[in-house]
This record gives C-alpha cells, structure tokens and sequence, in this order.
C-alpha cells in the first residue's frame, strides 16, 4: 500500500550501462478536510468551552491562518468555489443551483496534473456528473456512516488501497457539526468522553444566555468533537506506515455554524473559517494575511506542478505563504456573498474585508429576512420568546436579523463581534466610503443594482 512516495534512488548512467528507471513521481500526495457549518469554533482559534485536542494539536505544528474567508454563507456556492477556485458570481452556483456548464472543476484540473483524486463524505455541489473523482464515497445526511469515525476511516483505507502510482489528492468532508445535532454527546468508541457542559459554553455576544441556548451550542460542541477525533483517527491511518512526511493538508470549513448571526450571514460567525496548513514544506507559525477558500484549488495545482492560464481563477495560490513568505502583492481585501438559503424572499448581501474593517450591503428594503436556521434552531426561538417576553436588547438584536440594514460597518479590532453598526458614525465615515467603493466596483460579487 503506498501512502506518501516511495521515493527511488537516482543512478547516474555510465557509458554501456543499461539505461535506469525514471525517478518516482516527487509531488506532495494533497489532503483537504473540510468541517460543515463549524466557522472558527476550534480550540487553536480561542473557542471556550468547546473540545478539539487533534485539531488544536495539528494546528500547534502547523500554519495557522487566522483571516480566511469563505466566499458565501452557505454550502453549496461556497464548496462550489472550493471545487473552482471562483466565486459564486463567476461559477454560477448561488444559492443551490449548479455550477455553470464549462466551468473547470477539482477532479478535471487535478486529473490532467496527473493526481488521483478522490472525495470521501457530503460533495456539496451540483451536478455531480461534473466531479469526476477517481475514488468517491458519498455519505448522505440519513445514511449510518454519514458521521461515523470508523466509516471514515475504513473509506479511507478503500482509497489507499486503490493505489496506482500516481500521486493522490484526496477531499474529505465532515457532517458532524451540520443541525441536527447529536443528543447522545455524539460517541465516537471505547473512551469517548462525556458530553460538553452547557454551563461552560461561550455564548456569543449577538445571542441570547439561556439554558436552552446553552443546551444547543452544548450539542453543536458534542458535533465538533466527533469530527475532530475522525480527523485524527484518519491522520494517525495516514501515519501508520510510511508517515505523512511527503502529504500537505489542510483543514477549513465551508461556511459557520447554524445559528442566529452566522450561517447564511456575512458576519463573521457567518464567513471567516479556520485555514490550518499542515506537512511538507509548510512553515508553522502563525499568519494574518487575507485568504479567501477560491484560493484552495489554485494552492494544490501549484504543489501537482500545474501552472493555470492567467486569470483562469479568482483565487492565487497559497504556496509562498505556506513557506513563511511576505508577497509584497497580496490582496487587500477579500469578499463574501449571500443571495438566499432555501426560504423565499432573496436578500442578497454583499461584504468586504479590508483591514480591521467589514462592511456590508444589504439589499432587502421592505423585505423581511429569513432563512433555514430560523425554522430548525432552538437558539433563534430562544431570542424571539425573550423579545417578545420585553427583553428590548434582544428585541433589537431580533429587528437587525429580520429587517436588515441596507449599509452596516464594523471595526473588528474593537467589535469583533460586529454588536455596533458603525455606518451611520461621522467618525467612520472614510471607511464606509472605501467599503461602499470596493462593492461597487468589483466585478467579482455580481453586487445587485449595480
């Protein structure tokens, strides 16, 4: 079974000796892992209360990137970006729809570097004709190994056995943290500790403290924990032989998790994402700079040898970065987008990041927000009962999700929980200018009225 490289010795070839073999392929094997509707909720990210220790181990040795940004707010356009490395506006998938016939994708460009590529979990995207894995394990929402340590390792053996001499790039991704949460404290085997404490969860600040709220991020904690004991179980599989000396992996998530504030939203509980790099190459430490997931599919065809066209993506590779560089020329900014989440009317918003700053822009006058996290969460029901008992904080906090504002600015150096708008603010009136110019300008978000 080959896991890393076999890596040959190189003969010189003296006058009259037979001709040697080629040297074994020497690219990275490439590891993605993706986590559903988890945000930055890690231990290695300051998450309290909330137990990742194989993650948090991984990150202590790794890259660590703490501004990454999912292109939108929910899964479909968001893995559909990581698959193209182009945002919504360009691949065409916003909200559930498909990615737009024509469009390169993960397994073709991967393919033609010459990789075996395969997907182990949710794909996420649509169609699936379009994702010609090599090797693909789907799990359903329903199905029994859908958030099962054990299946995902025993997928991951079936792909490692399948070995044919081609370096491998392999996508996992994790349900464990999509509603509906476990009940159970989400077991994973003989030693499983005992379900989180709902008494030591960190309640976000746009939230509301109860014991119901508490309950369910207590649940959505027990989620987080299986998936992080799934990623070690299958990196200690990777290690087991040969080790992972000649494998680069990373680890994100696809959009935040699903309550009030996050998912379907561009805050940042809706959008920035853990980036841990990790392997061959990879200089650990710590870095600030903006990263957007379009960046993901252009990193792994730099480490394959590949060279895209020209403009053939939004995002850049990754790879200086991943050596500890500083390129004089990295963006500035980095943007988020939202059309809608499955619940009618649409309420498209657009964001950008820039600095310490994020503005937002919200077209939705006279229409009333909702999305599916509305209808599933105990936490959003939770918010309106104590809005409607003459809580008149949350009552306020209740108006801003539904009847959103058509501008919002936010310093995240001193609100990074985004609780004060900002736009109106004499004081902060260059930035609002400079996030107005960025949205109205770009030709990458598709801003609507434009």
């Amino acid at each position: 079974m080959r896991l890393g490289f076999v890596l040959l010795a190189v003969l010189s070839v003296s006058c009259g000796a037979p001709p040697q073999d080629p040297p074994a392929d020497q690219r990275p094997d490439l590891l993605l892992l993706v986590s559903d509707d988890q945000g930055v909720v890690l231990g290695c990210y300051g998450a309290e209360g909330v137990e990742t220790p194989r993650l948090d181990a991984v990150a202590r040795g790794a890259r660590r990137f703490t501004r990454a940004y999912a292109p939108s707010a929910v899964c479909t356009p968001s893995r559909s970006s990581i698959y193209t490395g182009l945002m919504p506006a360009r691949h065409g998938a916003n909200g559930f729809g498909p990615i737009a016939d024509g469009i390169p994708v993960w397994g073709d460009l991967l393919g033609e570097a010459g990789y075996r590529t395969g997907l182990i979990g949710k794909v996420g995207a649509k169609p699936l004709r379009r994702f010609p894995f090599d090797f693909l394990s789907r799990s359903g929402r329903a199905d029994e190994g859908a958030r099962s340590l054990q299946w995902h390792v025993d997928q991951l053996d079936a792909f490692l056995e399948e070995d044919d001499g081609r370096p491998w790039a392999l996508v996992v991704n994790f349900r464990d943290s999509h509603w509906p949460f476990p009940t159970d404290g989400a077991p994973y085997g003989e030693g499983s500790p005992p379900p989180h404490d709902p008494a030591r969860v960190d309640v976000p600040g746009a939230l509301v403290d109860t014991p119901a709220v508490r309950a369910e991020l207590a649940r959505f904690h027990d989620g987080l924990r299986r998936m992080d004991a799934t990623v070690g179980a299958m990196l200690d599989r990777l290690n087991q032989d040969e080790g992972t000396d000649d494998l680069v992996g990373f680890f994100t998530s696809d959009n935040g998790p699903p309550f009030p504030f996050a998912k379907t939203t561009l805050y940042e509980a809706g959008i920035h994402m853990p980036l841990v790099a990790f392997g061959r190459g990879v200089e650990p430490g710590v870095d600030d700079h903006l990263i957007s997931l379009t960046d993901l599919l252009p990193t792994f065809l730099d480490l394959a040898g590949a060279t895209p066209r020209p403009g053939a993506f939004d995002g850049r590779s990754l790879v200086p970065l991943l050596e500890g560089g500083d390129p004089a020329d990295w963006r500035a900014f980095v943007f988020g987008t939202h059309d809608a989440h499955r619940v009618e009317p649409a309420v498209p918003s657009r964001s950008v990041r820039f600095g310490d700053w994020k503005y937002i822009r919200t077209w939705g006058e006279g229409l009333r927000f909702e999305n599916a996290v509305m209808l599933t969460s105990d936490t959003w029901s939770e918010m309106v009962r104590a809005a409607a008992g003459g809580d008149m904080e949350v009552a306020e906090r209740v108006r801003r999700l539904q009847s959103r504002p058509a501008e919002e600015l936010f310093d995240l150096g001193q609100d990074p929980q985004e609780l004060v708008n900002l736009a109106g603010a004499p004081a902060a009136a260059e930035a609002l200018a400079e996030g107005r110019r960025l949205v109205n300008e770009s030709d990458l978000i598709s801003a609507p009225g434009r």
